[in-house]
């Protein structure tokens, strides 16, 4: 093996570079596990040699995660917690000190209310500890808003140092954390600075073409600069969303120097995204509960949509669209529907609205609940009616795709195969492509029939 120029080893080394899970189960049902897999052939072959180690290298970080941090760093300080600090002001570091004198002078002109508690969403400030702030470590209890850990300085030099920016084409933010804080006022200015803080750091040092954020809704709204705009998140028991944005490989450093997006610290305006891909989950719970239908899910794709419809200019709209949920209500598919519909670049849109191949939920009694099948699938046909009239009405250009991953199963293959059917009746022309479930605009087989209404089939 030794004997064996590079050339042939790196030919060796890609015959064990197999798709990362965050790939291959960006469709399952989110869970903190998307990025483990149990084969690392690559990881193992870096460690036979030094030899093998320099080949691999640019491979092994081809696919990179990164964990944020989930120590709490931020204390809530209040009138009662500025008295304790007057009786240690001897003992305050600098930073406490300063913390000390101005909360002191906010309380001055509300010192009839401060040590109310029914204020003190209004009246706390989110102070973050500092290295030596023993008062404030002292204080129970801190809080949590997403950063990144310590050690992602450490990543950013070996990667640095051994020139590897370049190779790595994907990253994973990842977090199991739930953020907390959206009834504190006072904590939108401190989580917009850590969020604007993690996007300008991972953007300096690392330039992927992909990136995945994993996390729970009211985490990912937070990174995602959005809201959740929901108070039946409970009903819902989504522990975790993904997002998928993807930038194109050439042509992108145009758009970098140009005035076509809002440029501030939001995700969405970090690069020029082509694709957007988003799993929510599943709705099954919701079903269980009273009068499920009038249940809200978290609308953070809805109003993201409308974010960059409303600040990006055409030359970097997204022209691909993934939406993957299990049952979502007719509603929510609804509102995605109302906001693709201001995204004139689309060129291509997949959905999956029914448990995949490798999801068991349906035979999970705790699961289930008290939910009833028929309800799924009522929701179901629904939501694929409205999509039916989003294909009918849009203004797809001529090649434009539309896919659903329910077709990997045959009997809802023809259920969805009878809608687009009843849109070629219609005279909108769609034929079947290539691949299982995909079908091609083709504006050559339109007919001038009676049209297709955009709430969906009649």
């Amino acid at each position: 093996m030794d004997s064996l120029p590079n050339e042939l080893l790196i030919q060796i080394a890609l015959h064990l570079d197999f798709e990362p899970p965050s790939i291959v189960r960006f469709t399952y049902e989110p869970s903190a596990s998307l990025t483990e897999s149990e084969a690392t052939p690559l990881k193992l072959l870096s460690l036979v040699s030094w030899r093998w180690r320099k080949i691999v290298l640019p491979m092994l970080f081809r696919y990179s995660r990164i964990s944020l941090s989930k120590e709490a760093e931020w204390v809530p300080v209040d009138a009662r917690l500025v008295d304790s600090m007057q009786t240690q002001l001897s003992t305050l570091t600098n930073h406490e000190f300063r913390i000390y004198h101005q909360m002191c002078n906010k309380f001055k002109s509300s010192s009839t209310f401060a040590y109310e508690e029914a204020f003190d969403d209004l009246l706390i400030n989110l102070c973050r500890v500092q290295e030596g702030d023993e008062f404030l470590k002292a204080v129970p209890p801190t809080i949590w808003l997403p950063h990144l850990p310590k050690t992602f300085t450490d990543f950013a030099g070996f990667i640095a140092q051994y020139d590897l920016k370049h190779y790595i084409k994907s990253v994973v933010v990842h977090t199991d954390k739930e953020y907390e804080l959206r009834h504190v006022s006072t904590a939108d200015a401190p989580l917009a600075r850590t969020v604007a803080e993690i996007w300008t750091q991972l953007f300096r040092h690392l330039e992927p073409n992909r990136l995945v954020v994993a996390a729970p809704p009211a985490t990912l709204a937070g990174l995602l600069d959005v809201q959740v705009l929901s108070a039946d998140t409970w009903a819902f028991d989504m522990k975790m969303h993904y997002i998928e944005l993807l930038q194109p490989e050439h042509s992108r450093l145009e758009h970098m120097k140009s005035d076509c997006r809002a440029w501030n610290t939001s995700l969405i305006h970090h690069r020029p995204w082509h694709h957007l891909g988003y799993n929510e989950g599943s709705s099954i719970t919701a079903y269980s509960t009273y009068e499920y239908h009038l249940k809200q899910s978290p609308k953070i794709l809805y109003l993201l949509l409308l974010r960059m419809a409303k600040e990006v200019q055409q030359c970097c709209k997204i022209t691909s669209f993934s939406f993957t949920g299990v049952f979502p209500f007719v509603t929510n598919v609804t509102d995605i529907i109302r906001a693709l519909h201001k995204i004139s670049t689309l060129r291509s849109v997949s959905f999956q609205l029914a448990p995949g191949p490798e999801n068991n939920t349906l035979d999970d009694p705790k699961r289930m609940g008290r939910a009833q099948r028929s309800d799924f699938w009522l929701e179901w046909n629904e939501s694929y009616k409205v999509l039916a009239g989003f294909l009918g009405v849009f203004d797809f250009a001529d090649g434009a795709q539309f896919g659903s991953l329910d077709c990997r199963n045959e009997q809802l293959a023809q259920d969805v195969a009878g809608y687009i059917e009843l849109l070629q009746q219609r005279g909108a022309g769609w034929r079947t492509g290539e691949e299982s479930g995909v079908w091609i605009r083709d504006h050559g087989l339109d007919r001038d029939v009676t049209p297709v209404t955009e709430a969906g089939i009649v």
